[in-house]
């Protein structure tokens, strides 16, 4: 079994191709289940954010597949596998396991030290369980690397003054407005994890009036609650953007949810108020929100991804990602270890199952010349046979799992099946 992590990022392909890629969250469980269906492919989690879509798997023989997860994500972002190699990467094992842990921990962020991807790992690997793509291994690594995540928050100071793209998103937006949010128009279209962080920026910024739609309205009311701001109806979108100075989108839409018809007659409104203010719309979702072909349209400024990308301040630097990525490395190399004995688990157990069988056989064969012995003498002939199996296996279990530990001990596992006939011991138990 191998563990294997394939993927593109904001570093290694444009926002158009991340953007084809990208797994919404009503198309995971579809996802998901295709996934696993890959002949060898055992578990899967996919990591789908506005930064990056990464399958995590666990397979049964690594070329194959390697290969079965560079065509899927080939096929997902209609591109030839052959296109696709030099804009994606993958690793494998403690490699996979330490990019992981990068990534919880926010090293391999666009803003250096953000929090917000720690939960979507842990969102991630939820959906995945939820699905059962998730199990044994995986479940294991996305529990880690949360950990990791927070320990790497907690002891170095990766995240002092790191900012979220959500901060860097609305400088940007900003700086287009032309002026400060203080007093302006805000519409949040998505009412998630980012739009709430959306709303507690532009509300300690002083927003005039903040509207927020969503597709469900349950979760509109909450944040507009929270924020002190209105609900817009579903069909009252037109008349909101029209309202608005700034436009914040952060929905799991798969489709734009502002689209070239609902923008051109929002600006016309605009101009039939009088208002020649710019109108800004900033895109933090993937897939994109807004039509890219607003970008087009007179009086409307569309700051999206690659936007935000261009001017991100990737945070700290020097000592403090060193010490994180010390961390980082320290648990991938006990992530290795626990693989290294699971590999070796069936086979201790197997050894371990045979030798209670011939104990057990052995008690058997001769019953009848213990059939004079009472319960408390045949008690101590149980403890005393048992108490010489587990001396026996002791050393040799012990061994196994120090070599396991060190070098993987496939090799030697091999040999102690070979030696005692263990794959008969395993199918005769599976019968």
């Amino acid at each position: 079994m191998s563990l294997l992590v394939v993927g593109c990022n904001h570093r290694s392909a444009d926002l158009s191709l991340l953007e084809r890629l990208a797994v919404p969250a009503d198309e995971l469980p579809k996802a998901l289940k295709s996934l696993v269906g890959l002949e060898h492919v055992q578990e899967a989690v996919v990591l789908s954010t506005c930064n990056r879509v990464e399958i995590y798997a666990s397979v049964s023989r690594f070329h194959p597949g390697l290969q079965e997860l560079r065509g899927w994500l080939a096929e997902r972002g209609d591109i030839h596998p052959q296109d696709l190699d030099d804009l994606q990467y993958s690793y494998h094992d403690d490699r996979a396991a330490a990019h992981l842990f990068a990534v919880a921990a926010g090293l391999d962020s666009m803003v250096v030290g953000e929090r917000q991807i720690a939960m979507q790992v842990k969102q991630s690997m939820e959906a995945a369980r939820g699905e059962g793509s998730a199990r044994r291994m995986l479940q294991r690594l996305f529990r880690q690397a949360v950990r990791v995540g927070r320990r790497v928050r907690n002891d170095t100071a990766i995240a002092r003054g790191a900012s979220s793209m959500v901060d860097v998103g609305i400088d940007v937006a900003t700086e287009r407005l032309g002026g400060p949010i203080a007093g302006r128009n805000v519409l949040l279209v998505g009412a998630g994890k980012m739009g709430g962080l959306t709303a507690s920026r532009v509300v300690d910024e002083g927003a005039g009036h903040v509207a927020v739609w969503n597709r469900s309205a349950d979760k509109a009311q909450r944040l507009a609650l929270r924020t002190g701001g209105v609900v817009v109806e579903a069909g009252d979108l037109e008349c909101a953007v029209a309202s608005a100075d700034l436009v914040v989108c952060t929905t799991g839409a798969p489709e734009p949810v502002l689209d070239l018809d609902l923008v051109l007659a929002a600006r016309q409104q605009r101009l039939a108020a009088r208002d020649a203010s710019p109108l800004v719309l900033l895109d933090l979702a993937m897939p994109r929100n807004v039509d890219p072909r607003c970008e087009d349209v007179a009086g409307v400024e569309v700051v999206d991804i690659a936007d935000v990308r261009a001017v991100a301040d990737r945070g700290v630097t020097g000592e403090v990602v060193a010490a994180a990525r010390d961390i980082v490395e320290e648990e991938a190399a006990r992530f290795l270890a626990w693989t290294r004995a699971s590999a070796v688990e069936p086979t201790i157990r197997d050894l371990r199952r045979q030798a209670e069988q011939v104990r057990a056989d052995e008690l058997d064969r001769l019953a009848g010349k213990l059939s004079t012995l009472d319960d408390r003498q045949r008690e101590a002939v149980e403890a005393l046979t048992r108490g010489i199996v587990n001396t026996l296996l002791h050393t040799p279990t012990v061994r196994l799992k120090e070599l396991a530990d060190r070098t993987g001990a496939h090799d030697q596992a091999d040999a102690l099946r070979d030696l005692f006939a263990l794959d008969d011991v395993a199918s005769d138990s599976d019968t």
